[in-house]
C-alpha cells in the first residue's frame, strides 16, 4: 500500500513540474535527450528547452509550412514547350511525384495535342539551383537521393537481374531503360533499388538528368510520338509559351501523406525547396527555403533561432536543432492535419531515426482530444518506445 501511495504522489508532483521518483523512472531512460507532453492543463517535461537533433520528426514542420503556404489542394507543375523546329522542352518545378505513370499520362496528353514527331528533347532544370543535399552521406541508398527541379521516380532506379544475367526494369510501370543495362552489370541477382545521383554514366549529363531523359523518351515513344534525335540539357527560350502545363494527379495533402508515412527524404526536400521557390521566386535555393522557415517560425509560432534551427526539410542534416518545447508548439499548429500521421496503437506518430538519434513526435488520442508530445533522444541507447509508454501511462494516470 505504501508503494502505491508513493507512486500516485510522484505522478502528481511530476505533472506540476517538480522533481520526484517518477521523474527518475522516466529520466533513467534518457542519457542525452528531452521529452515533453503538454495539454492545456498538464505538462510533463524534461530538458524541454534544450536543443537536440530531430531527424525525421522535422518533416512535421516541413509539412506544416508547405500546407499553410501552398494549400492542401496545391498541385506541382511541369511545363512543356515546342519550338518552330519541333524540339520539345521540359521544364521542371520540383514535382516530387514525377513518376513513370505520371510521365506516361503527360505523354498521352501531348499526343492528344497533335504532337507526333519531335527532334530533340531538351531538359530545363533552371527552376532549382544545383546545390548539395544537406546531410547526405553521398551513398547510393535511396534515402540519400538528392532533390532537383526535374527529377523522376524519386531519383531512384529499380533494376531486376536474373541469375542468367538478364537485366530488366524492376517495376512494371517503368520500361527497361538503356542505363539499367549498364548499371545492372555489377549488381547481384535480384531486384535492387538504388539512388542514381552519384553514378557516372555520361560525361555530358548527370545521372539524374539522363534518367529523366531516357524515361521521358521511352514514354513518348510508348505514346506514339517518335523522336528523331536525342535528349540534352537546355533552357527554354524566354519567348516560348508552354503548350502544356501539367498539374500532378496528387494534391499536396496526398503527397504529404506519403512523405510522412514512408518518411521520404527526397519528397520532403522537394517540398522544402518548393516553399522557397513559390515564396521568393526562381531559382529555388536552400537559403530561400531556410528564410521561409525562419520567418514562419518567428511570425506564426513565436519561435526564435535559439529554440529551433532548420538546415533542410527532411531532417537528414545533423545541423537541424530543435527543442521538445518547439516541436510541441509545431504539433499544436499541425492539429488540423494530424490525420496525415500514422496511427500506432492509439497514438498519431512520426518517428525520426539516425545513428545515435531516436525521436518521436505526435499526439496521444483520448476522447477525440489530441495531446501533443515530443521525444528527442541523441544517445546510443534507443529507449524511445519504453519512454513513450511510460509517458502515456503517466499522462493518463495524472488526469
Amino acid at each position: 500500500m505504501l508503494v502505491v501511495i508513493f507512486f500516485i504522489l510522484s505522478i502528481t508532483t511530476t505533472v506540476y513540474g517538480r522533481q520526484s521518483g517518477s521523474i527518475t523512472a522516466l529520466t533513467e531512460l534518457v542519457t542525452n535527450g528531452s521529452y515533453l507532453v503538454k495539454s492545456e492543463t498538464k505538462t510533463i517535461g524534461y530538458r524541454q528547452q534544450e536543443l537536440f537533433t530531430p531527424a525525421s520528426t522535422l518533416k512535421i514542420l516541413t509539412a506544416l509550412v508547405a500546407l499553410e503556404l501552398l494549400g492542401p489542394q496545391f498541385r506541382f507543375e511541369t511545363h512543356f514547350y515546342i519550338d518552330e523546329t519541333q524540339n520539345l522542352y521540359i521544364k521542371g518545378y520540383g514535382d516530387p511525384f514525377l513518376t513513370s505513370e505520371e510521365i506516361l499520362s503527360i505523354c498521352s496528353s501531348l499526343k492528344k495535342l497533335g504532337l507526333n514527331t519531335i527532334q530533340n528533347v531538351y531538359l530545363d532544370t533552371t527552376a532549382f539551383m544545383d546545390e548539395p543535399t544537406p546531410g547526405s552521406n553521398n551513398s547510393t541508398n535511396p534515402y540519400d537521393a538528392p532533390y532537383g527541379g526535374l527529377a523522376v521516380n524519386f531519383n531512384s532506379l529499380a533494376i531486376k537481374k536474373d541469375p542468367d544475367g538478364t537485366i530488366a526494369s524492376g517495376e512494371p510501370q517503368t520500361p527497361t531503360l538503356p542505363m539499367m543495362t549498364k548499371l545492372g552489370k555489377d549488381l547481384p541477382p535480384g531486384i535492387q533499388r538504388i539512388n542514381i545521383a552519384l553514378l557516372s554514366l555520361n560525361d555530358h549529363i548527370s545521372a539524374p538528368l539522363q534518367y529523366a531523359g531516357e524515361l521521358f523518351s521511352a514514354q513518348l515513344k510508348r505514346s506514339g510520338i517518335s523522336i528523331q534525335k536525342d535528349f540534352q540539357v537546355k533552357a527554354v527560350p524566354s519567348s516560348l509559351p508552354p503548350i502544356l502545363i501539367h498539374k500532378n494527379s496528387k494534391n499536396l495533402e496526398k503527397v504529404l501523406y506519403e512523405c510522412l508515412y514512408y518518411s521520404n527524404n527526397f519528397i520532403a526536400n522537394q517540398l522544402f525547396l518548393s516553399c522557397g521557390l513559390y515564396k521568393y521566386g526562381s531559382p529555388a535555393s536552400l537559403d530561400k527555403s531556410r528564410s521561409v522557415m525562419t520567418n514562419y517560425l518567428e511570425s506564426t509560432l513565436g519561435l526564435s533561432p535559439s529554440q529551433i534551427t532548420v538546415d533542410d526539410g527532411s531532417g537528414l542534416s545533423r545541423k537541424n536543432r530543435i527543442s521538445t518545447e518547439a516541436l510541441v508548439k509545431i504539433l499544436d499548429k499541425f492539429k488540423p492535419y494530424s490525420h496525415l500521421l500514422r496511427n500506432k496503437e492509439g497514438i498519431l506518430l512520426k518517428s525520426g531515426t539516425m545513428t545515435g538519434v531516436y525521436c518521436y513526435g505526435g499526439y496521444i488520442i483520448e476522447n477525440d482530444n489530441l495531446t501533443p508530445f515530443a521525444i528527442l533522444l541523441n544517445q546510443s541507447n534507443n529507449t524511445r518506445d519504453d519512454l513513450l509508454k511510460r509517458l502515456q501511462a503517466l499522462y493518463r494516470l495524472s488526469k
